[in-house]
């Protein structure tokens, strides 16, 4: 049988952060040999684009043909995954790109004051916090939840980060069952082209919604005592809240935002700082490895996925949600500074985050499941 992969998912487009590593993992794969289809039903941005990375796009339920692997890369309701286990068997790899498979809040943080979790899943708990939102965040009951997370737990999953790996762990899947294999990103050439005019560009890139912490990062620009200028590279539904918050800070006539972006490359060849201010744990933080891979350091909060990718050389690690802490290391960050960290970052993804490990970590589970 011809190595061929089998993509799932829910959108057809660029909706997030999962659909970008599907369409960048299946051009890889599609180069390596390995022929890659997908099966979705929502159409989203860029769907044109979105399409050239694989062999066919099917509706769910109508791929045809032998898949080597078919991984799943977002959740669906139980009796979902029950059919697709009945069509693929061990075949069916979970891939954990988010908090849903152990939160039936999904978000991985209480719903009031927004603080991050760290237990595993517990019915009774779980439950009542799952009610404290609104309505319009109940996607899935409690006994519906616990019903999928005991499914999963028979199933094979990879994750991306270590943190992912402790998480599925803590929530009762065997370690033999859980395989860590880290995403992959083509290091460029260390830059030197910073800050030319001696004022600090500075970049958030992602979508603008609560948890990706937005706000937080308006919060410590607004403390900031050097010139600088903030590009706001995304959209989503927090975007009026932001500019209007930008606005009461003082700071609005340094801030840009583009909407949404098809290149983020562009934006980040040519800013100073990646600010990567989440407030939910991030599972991986491709954006962050993304700007590594540029040569651009990065300012990140210390949670989640964020410890894999971003080593002290390469950027500035402070404490989660300290918008005072965050302000000082973006005022620290000089223009030798960022050159030395340009040049490390570039070795960091050289040696940690290769192309090549990606593709030999995918095959040598497409050997263990045969």
């Amino acid at each position: 049988m011809a190595e061929r992969l089998l993509f799932l998912g829910e959108y057809i487009g660029f909706a997030g952060g999962i659909e970008r590593y599907a369409y960048q993992t299946a051009l890889a794969l599609r180069d390596a040999g390995i022929e890659v289809d997908y099966e979705g039903s929502v159409p989203a941005r860029g769907e044109n684009e979105f399409r050239k990375a694989f062999r066919r796009v099917f509706a769910p339920g109508k791929a045809d043909g032998e898949y080597s692997l078919a991984i799943l890369h977002k959740l669906g309701p139980f009796p979902v995954l029950k059919k697709l286990r009945g069509r693929f068997g061990e075949r069916l790899i979970f891939w954990a790109h988010d908090h849903d498979l152990y939160c039936m809040r999904r978000h991985y943080y209480t719903p009031f004051g927004r603080v991050n979790c760290h237990r595993s899943c517990s019915f009774l708990r779980c439950a009542i916090c799952s009610r404290l939102s609104s309505p319009r965040g109940w996607k899935r009951s409690p006994f519906a939840s616990i019903r999928l997370l005991n499914e999963l737990r028979r199933h094979r999953a990879v994750v991306l980060s270590h943190f992912m790996y402790r998480n599925l762990l803590k929530n009762g899947l065997a370690p033999e069952n859980i395989s860590l294999i880290p995403p992959f990103a083509d290091a460029t050439e260390p830059r030197t082209d910073f800050m030319p005019d001696g004022v600090l560009r500075l970049l958030f890139l992602g979508q603008l919604i609560r948890g990706k912490g937005c706000d937080l990062l308006l919060d410590a620009a607004s403390k900031l005592r050097v010139p600088f200028r903030l590009t706001i590279a995304g959209d989503g539904s927090d975007r009026p809240m932001l500019e209007a918050l930008a606005a009461e800070k003082g700071i609005a006539d340094r801030v840009e935002f583009t909407g949404w972006v098809s290149a983020p490359e562009t934006y980040l060849n040519r800013a100073d700082l990646l600010i990567f201010p989440t407030r939910w744990q991030e599972p991986f933080g491709l954006g962050g490895l993304e700007a590594l891979a540029h040569g651009l350091p990065v300012a990140a909060f210390r949670l989640g996925g964020v410890e894999d990718w971003l080593p002290d050389s390469a950027g500035y690690a402070v404490p989660e949600g300290d918008t005072a802490a965050l302000a000082r290391a973006i005022e620290s960050h000089t223009r030798d500074a960022a050159i030395r960290m340009s040049a490390n970052a570039v070795r960091f993804v050289k040696q940690n985050f290769s192309r090549e490990h990606f593709l030999n970590s995918v095959r040598a589970l497409m050997e263990n499941v045969k």
